[in-house]
């Protein structure tokens, strides 16, 4: 049986928009309280937020308490150690914290195709890019902590190191070399779309994506991943500023 746990990545000093992921969202419900409850609905392992030591998040420490939920607080920079510490689990579910259509049933087909061998596992596009160097933010990755401490322990010798602890899993999945990487084709309706953009980086995106989510919930709440792309295409005017947000901003 593989020692699993979910960890929420979750801050609210971001440079874009700060306190997003607390900021309501959809009927006084922030982008937080929409994952928590679909993680319920979708997932029995136990949830972790982690959170960095700086005192903006001690709301962030607030919200896991009122909701019952795991908290672990460490390095704003180094969030690859936070990772480390966070957990003693044998594979972390990473989510972060900035995607209200997180597609949670695609752990339990992660599940399904990795062994107790494999460092890193998601999705990946037509191209092979993994998901989460995609603008969809809709998918988790699974990796071993293992391979998170090894990633940690190579990146201080690098120049660029401080890059990789900010990414987490960057230095992992960019290695097959060093680590067992398993990238899964996306469901074909997504796999090749670079058109679309669900992750929220900005106010802009922020009131786009709220608007989605509310055409959504006055159609009947059904955020399958089909309906999630169907309606967006159906929706010029946000497609337009999903556009915009893939042009000004690098994967």
């Amino acid at each position: 049986m593989l020692n699993i746990q979910v960890i929420i990545q979750a801050r609210l000093s971001s440079t874009r928009m700060p306190k997003k992921v607390l900021t309501p969202f959809y009927n006084h419900d922030s982008i937080l309280d929409i994952q928590l409850k679909a993680f319920k609905k979708n997932s029995n392992f136990p949830l972790l937020i982690a959170t960095t030591n700086q005192p903006a998040d001690d709301k962030i420490e607030d919200f896991a308490k009122q909701h019952q939920v795991g908290l672990f607080r460490g390095s704003e920079v180094d969030v690859l150690s936070r990772f480390i510490e966070a957990s003693d689990a044998d594979f972390i579910v990473r989510i972060c914290s900035d995607n209200p259509f997180m597609q949670l049933g695609s752990i339990n087909e992660f599940l399904k195709a990795m062994s107790s061998e494999t460092d890193y596992i998601s999705y990946a596009d037509a191209e092979g890019t993994p998901a989460i160097r995609t603008h969809w933010g809709l998918y988790p990755e699974i990796v071993s902590r293992k391979a998170l401490v090894k990633a940690h322990e190579e990146t201080e010798k690098l120049e660029n190191g401080t890059f990789y602890r900010e990414h987490v899993t960057n230095y992992i999945y960019g290695n097959p070399e060093k680590f067992y990487v398993k990238l899964l084709p996306a469901p074909e309706i997504i796999k090749n779309r670079k058109d679309l953009r669900f992750t929220i980086d900005t106010p802009e995106d922020f009131e786009n994506m709220q608007k989605l989510y509310e055409i959504i919930q006055n159609n009947g709440g059904d955020f399958s991943l089909d309906n999630l792309v169907r309606t967006a295409d159906e929706h010029e005017e946000i497609k337009a500023v999903m556009g915009e947000g893939i042009a000004k901003f690098s994967k």
